[in-house]
C-alpha cells in the first residue's frame, strides 16, 4: 500500500465573491470565503460519502471523517488529501 497526494484542480473563486488564499496539498489556490472542506474534497473528486483509504489534514491536524461536514476553510489553511493506493 502507498499513499498519494490527490488533484485539487484549479481555483474556484469568482470575482462576485470575496476570496481566500488556501494551500492544497502544497499547491497555493484561492477559494470562496466561507468554503466548507466538503467542497473541497468533491473538487478533488472524493465523495464524502462514498470514499474510504482518505485522511484529511487541516493546519498539520488530522480531521476526523465525520467532522469533514463541519470545517469551512479559511485564509492562509494548509489542507493536505492523502489517499492510500494498494499495488507496488
Amino acid at each position: 500500500m502507498s499513499l498519494s497526494t490527490t488533484d485539487c484542480g484549479n481555483d474556484v473563486s469568482t470575482s462576485a465573491d470575496p476570496s481566500i488564499a488556501i494551500t492544497v496539498n502544497g499547491e497555493e489556490r484561492t477559494v470562496p470565503s466561507g468554503y466548507p472542506l466538503t467542497s473541497l474534497l468533491e473538487d478533488a473528486e472524493v465523495d464524502p460519502d462514498e470514499v474510504r483509504g482518505v485522511a484529511v489534514a487541516l493546519n498539520e491536524s488530522v480531521v476526523r471523517r465525520q467532522d469533514w461536514g463541519d470545517v469551512t476553510l479559511a485564509e492562509g489553511d494548509t489542507v493536505e488529501i492523502v489517499t492510500a493506493q494498494q499495488g507496488g
